[in-house]
């Protein structure tokens, strides 16, 4: 099982908790064998990683970020409620991997 096959099975929001558990937990939670995680880790906290970043706007606006950001080593940011004040800001070609993995999985942000 990949981690693309993982969330797709299990979900964003079980992946995110099997993403921060400790092994023998996540062998008893999922009634799945210890090495599977060690096999699929490091990607499903990328996948997670990526769930999260593409979450803040979601799927469809952050498409749109990208569409018209002038290249991916430009940088968006985006302000904290009515404050003026910038929040976060995102590089968009990692913003762009995000959404390929992602849709890699099927979208549900």
């Amino acid at each position: 099982m990949s981690a693309v096959e993982f969330v797709k099975k299990y979900g964003w929001d079980r992946a995110r908790s099997a993403s921060k558990m400790h092994i023998a937990d996540f062998s008893r939670c999922f009634d799945l064998p210890m090495s599977l995680l060690i096999d699929i880790r490091d990607d499903l906290k990328r996948l997670v990683d990526s769930w999260e970043l593409v979450q803040i706007h979601g799927l469809e606006n952050s498409k749109k970020i990208v569409a018209n950001a002038p290249s991916d080593e430009h940088f968006y940011s985006w302000t904290l409620g009515n404050s003026g004040v910038k929040d976060k800001t995102v590089n968009i070609g990692e913003l762009r991997k995000a959404i390929a993995d992602v849709e890699s999985v099927g979208g549900g942000v």
